[in-house]
């Protein structure tokens, strides 16, 4: 399918349902037609009454991650797209990877062994999984997740996600240049509860999952409590072929307590474990690897305390953070002269912020956020390393002022952050240890406005950065004797400015929106440029460069469809799209190098959506489209006659099918088939993913 065979599709649907409101609307006379019954039956029909109060909460529906504050995402001027724990439950995913795979319009850059970045609006998470050096950042909690590998995160434990598409660094920094995705944890309320759930499936996986969840005291103690373990053999491709050491498994725990002791004050406390003892990294098909294998330790926690005082309508949040991230490569052959690379990063932090009234203008926010990174490699045998160990100091501080008159709400924040970077001495590399201090301005601003009740206006201005990081900004170091590794002092951060303009609709049964973006992206921080004078060649590794043009259409829907003479079944059809009108790179060096105008690793298109049908609840059947365009991607086939150029790689569509069944209220059973047409494709090139994987399980509550 083309890409503008797609959005024409997309949009022929969203206009066929909007088309479908207006004209029920218009036969039947308002909701009671719209609902499909006749005036007879309007006041009676529970059912539907139950459906359009759903239909209002979700108007209703509130967020945090874009303002830090609580916000009816109605009255946001950037676009949030929240994930609820339903959603998490019925997809059957066991990482976020596979949940924003299903649930996301982006591309993807997935590998077997545990590997996954993900990209909005022309920028993604680092592909190696650094924290430092992405441009989308992942939050757990409005923490720094200390990974940009989406793979490597559970969503056991997850209550639901946030995605902000579009920057924010005004709140959080360096790094959430295209967008940020916030994992919120799970606080436990209401009757406690246990539930245990096994799996089998496709490739001898199996899964087995446990949870305890509930509040206590009149819900002034909630808890909620996770373990997982889940393993699987080497699958084969879509083509049939076995491809050979991509065995995994992992376990991973997770416990949150939250506690209201006095009124208007609570605690917050969650930690997690996640461990990958054995992933099988088979490299690409044109030079594989059978032996290769990756290790992922992680250990996250943070504890929060969240007061308020009513009479004067003043509210403060502090926290602290710590995160532990080890990822070792492993290679038992030592083709290379050795065995491991291992790379330790930990991240500690403290979040703390401020919300008075002002007055009838609203509400004023101030903030001041502290990070400390610390990034240590080690290569054995010992002796060799590639990359010195750095330190990353953050301090900042943040003000933003959010403002309702009647229909109007405004938003204005500015950000000020200070960093000290350094590299430190390293084992196995001639380092010169050094640091260097290095701060940013960041801004934005945004208007929501509502002609009618049920339509909004928005628009919003705003700054993303990332900084430098230290062997970018303060490098001094070299290895092999042959290479020479030197930092750029003089560095600018890289910076985005993004405008964005857009309609959001709420109307019964109807929710949809349509939006346009335009990114500037400059001061792009890129390597390779070396200068040798009698053989002694010396790398400055890093200088800023032109970046790129970003700009495209979004949209999503979500209709509630009614069954006139079949109130037992409930009907809904949701989309969710992006289309890129421009992508195109103002480096003119590095699109000779490339050999095209157009960045890499960006579909001219992506959409997910699918059907849902609710049988009165007893039963679930949900079935899932998720489109990745066309694009440009970089070939690293040293074998091919375009090696290191920019080649085209198609699109493709990925169906999925789940089915729900409750037999009796304490008993679920699923059934969960991805890539269902068993079509063989790839994230990137080489990587071959799996084919038809078929997955049932059973789970029981009490």
């Amino acid at each position: 399918m083309k890409p503008v065979q797609l959005l024409l599709l997309v949009i022929l649907f969203v206009f066929a349902n909007v088309a479908h409101v207006f004209r029920v609307t218009a036969e039947g006379g308002g909701e009671a037609a719209l609902s499909g019954f006749s005036e007879a039956r309007r006041g009676t029909d529970e059912k539907d009454k139950e459906q359009q109060s759903k239909a209002d909460l979700q108007m209703d529906e509130v967020v945090v991650t874009a303002t830090l504050l609580p916000t009816p995402v109605q009255k946001l001027p950037v676009r949030v797209q929240v994930i609820a724990r339903e959603e998490i439950e019925k997809s059957r995913s066991n990482n976020l990877s596979e949940l924003l795979i299903e649930k996301l319009p982006s591309q993807f850059q997935k590998y077997p062994g545990a590997l996954s970045a993900v990209e909005i609006r022309g920028f993604r998470t680092d592909t190696m999984g650094s924290d430092i050096k992405g441009r989308v950042l992942i939050l757990i909690d409005g923490h720094r997740a200390g990974t940009g590998n989406i793979a490597v995160i559970p969503t056991d434990n997850v209550e639901r996600v946030e995605v902000v598409r579009g920057p924010g660094s005004v709140i959080y920094g360096s790094a959430a240049m295209g967008g940020v995705i916030n994992i919120i944890t799970r606080k436990g309320r209401g009757k406690p509860t246990v539930q245990g759930t096994a799996e089998y499936g496709s490739f001898n996986q199996y899964r087995v999952a446990g949870e305890v969840l509930g509040g206590l005291f009149d819900e002034r103690l909630g808890f909620s409590g996770t373990a997982s373990h889940l393993e699987n053999q080497d699958y084969t491709d879509g083509s049939g072929q076995r491809v050979k050491n991509t065995k995994y498994r992992d376990e991973a725990y997770a416990l949150s307590l939250h506690a209201a002791p006095v009124k208007n004050h609570t605690l917050f406390a969650t930690g997690s474990y996640f461990h990958i003892p054995v992933a099988g990294t088979p490299g690409p098909i044109y030079a594989p690897d059978f032996d290769d294998h990756k290790e992922v330790l992680r250990r996250y926690g943070s504890i929060a305390y969240d007061g308020s005082l009513r009479d004067s309508d003043v509210n403060w949040h502090v926290s602290g953070y710590g995160v532990f991230d080890r990822s070792t490569a492993n290679d038992p052959a030592v083709e290379w002269g050795y065995s491991s690379s291992t790379t330790e990063t930990t991240t500690n932090g403290v979040r703390s912020h401020l919300s008075i009234p002002t007055f009838s203008l609203g509400r004023l926010l101030l903030g001041f956020d502290w990070d400390e990174i610390g990034v240590t490699s080690e290569t054995n045998p010992r002796g060799f390393n590639y990359s010195p160990d750095t330190t990353y100091d953050n301090f900042a501080g943040f003000a933003e002022q959010q403002i309702d008159w009647d229909r109007l709400s405004l938003l204005l924040g500015v950000r000020y952050d200070y960093f000290d970077e350094a590299i430190k001495e390293t084992e196995g590399l001639d380092v010169v240890p050094r640091g260097e201090s290095f701060d940013h301005v960041s801004w934005r601003a945004g208007a929501k406005y509502f002609p009618l009740d049920w339509l909004g206006a928005r628009a919003a201005v705003g700054t993303g950065f990332r900084v430098p990081a230290a062997d970018e900004l303060a490098g001094r170091y070299d290895y092999q004797s042959y290479m020479k590794i030197i930092g750029n002092p003089n560095l600018n951060a890289e910076k985005s400015t993004t405008w964005e303009v857009g309609l959001d609709a709420e109307y019964l049964r109807l929710s949809g929106g349509l939006g346009f973006f335009y990114t500037d992206y400059t001061d792009k921080i890129t390597g390779g440029f070396n200068t040798c004078v009698d053989g002694d060649c010396t790398w400055t590794t890093y200088e800023n460069v032109k970046g790129a043009i970003f700009s495209g259409l979004e949209g999503y829907i979500d209709y509630q469809i009614p069954f006139p003479y079949a109130d037992w079944i409930r009907l809904s059809s949701y989309a969710d799209f992006i289309y890129y009108t421009q992508r195109e790179i103002e480096d003119d060096s590095y699109a000779q190098t490339l050999g095209s105008s157009t960045v890499p690793y960006v579909p001219e298109a992506s959409m997910t959506g699918g059907i849902r049908c609710d049988f009165n609840g007893k039963s679930v059947l949900q079935f899932n489209v998720s489109y990745f365009g066309p694009q440009v991607v970089q070939d690293w086939d040293y074998t091919s006659s375009t090696y290191g150029k920019g080649v085209d790689k198609s699109g493709f569509p990925l169906f999925s099918l789940r089915f729900d069944f409750h037999p009796v209220k304490a008993f679920n059973t699923y059934l969960a088939i991805d890539n269902l047409l068993d079509r063989e494709y790839s994230f990137v090139n080489g990587y071959p993913m799996p084919g038809r994987t078929i997955r049932a399980g059973l789970q029981a509550r009490f």
